[in-house]
């Protein structure tokens, strides 16, 4: 062999000795990431994946080999962590700063303002716990609104009274503050907690089968929540306070006293609804006013004002062990009856607020 086909041989020897020399190397390298992998995994306790799958703490699976930032894991050679600070590849902006993300990218602050923005959103920027959850109005003539509740039930607004849109209405404005969905307004102008018991057509009194009933869905359905806003017809008609002893069963029937009618009420929705957060509500305050426009609370037959009835539900609700909203103190009080009431009973859309108000604050809604 001359010379200069043996200097030839030898360069090509050389290569390939380089190139496999590459190539383990490569290997060794893959094989020691996945075992650093696995080791952090197991100091931090992670739970079982899929062999080759990391998961972010949402759950999100990453491709093989890439390290959770968080939890300080392996990252590719070059890439900085996000939070020291150190360099990261060219075209890649900090994550604080939102810019040069590549294209396709969702941004994390945007997601957060969609949720901001949707459904179920309170003004100070956060979603409602509640937001999603089904909720019923067990009500009288101030909760109600043609169109939104049953057909044969008498209704008040927007025929009578100074809330003409549905949106003024107290529940309406929980509704889009909680994000809840209506699951069935059972609210009834005119009617009273006290009555007959055994009533399995009308709804007119609350302690009834026929209303209780009601307050499931259109499918039979349970409601999430259940809010009861009652007792101002029970006042306006003289119906007698009672004295409910709080532990004792109420007997079925024409049920002539308030306390005991609210707490054979309340028997009949827990038994109803097992699964269902129940809360009672306050009534607001009832008043009338005279020709000086001097407000004052109204008072019937038994010398019992809105306070007294108000006194006997919470009574019962805590005999029960179901939460009160204290509506009462929403702000509408006898000094200012006229200007939140069209009569000194039924609010108008800035007393409807002052409802609404209370009642998100009672369920944790600001």
């Amino acid at each position: 062999m001359d010379r200069r086909r043996m200097r030839a041989f030898l360069n090509a020897l050389l290569a390939a000795s380089l190139v496999l020399g590459i190539w383990g190397m490569a290997g060794c390298g893959d094989a020691q990431g996945r075992t650093e992998l696995e080791q952090l995994d197991e100091a931090a306790g992670a739970e079982e994946k899929p062999e080759g799958i990391a998961k972010t703490e949402d759950g999100e699976e990453k491709p093989e080999g890439t390290a959770n930032v968080e939890d300080g894991g392996e990252k590719p050679e070059g890439t900085a962590n996000v939070e020291d600070g150190g360099e990261k590849p060219e075209g890649t902006a900090n994550a604080e700063d939102g810019e040069g993300k590549p294209e396709d990218t969702v941004n994390a602050e945007e997601e957060e303002n969609d949720l901001v923005q949707g459904e179920g959103a309170e003004a100070g920027g956060s979603v409602s716990p509640l937001a999603g959850k089904t909720v019923s109005i067990c009500g009288d003539s101030i909760s109600t609104f043609t169109g939104y509740i049953p057909d044969y039930y008498s209704k008040f607004y927007p025929e009578m009274g100074d809330i003409t849109r549905v949106e003024d209405t107290w529940w309406m404005q929980m509704l889009e503050r909680t994000g809840m969905e209506l699951c069935r307004n059972a609210s009834y102008s005119g009617s009273t907690v006290s009555g007959q018991s055994q009533d399995n057509g009308d709804g007119r009194y609350a302690c009834g089968n026929c209303r209780v009933l009601d307050l499931a869905g259109d499918e039979g359905e349970d409601p999430d929540v259940i809010l009861i806003l009652m007792g101002a017809n029970d006042l306006l008609t003289d119906i007698p306070l009672g004295a409910y002893d709080g532990v004792s069963p109420v007997e079925e029937g024409y049920i002539k006293t308030f306390s005991e009618a609210y707490a054979l009420m309340l028997d009949k929705m827990m038994k109803r609804y097992p699964q269902t957060e129940i809360y009672c509500c306050t009534m607001v305050e009832v008043g009338r006013w005279n020709e000086a426009g001097e407000g004052y609370s109204y008072t019937n037959a038994h010398s019992a004002a809105a306070k007294d009835y108000n006194a006997w539900i919470k009574a019962v609700a805590e005999a029960k062990g179901i939460p009160v909203i204290d509506v009462y103190e929403c702000g509408i009080t006898a000094e200012n009856i006229q200007q939140y009431t069209s009569d000194g009973t039924h609010p108008n859309p800035a007393g409807a607020k002052l409802i609404a108000d209370k009642v998100c604050a009672g369920l944790g809604v600001e």
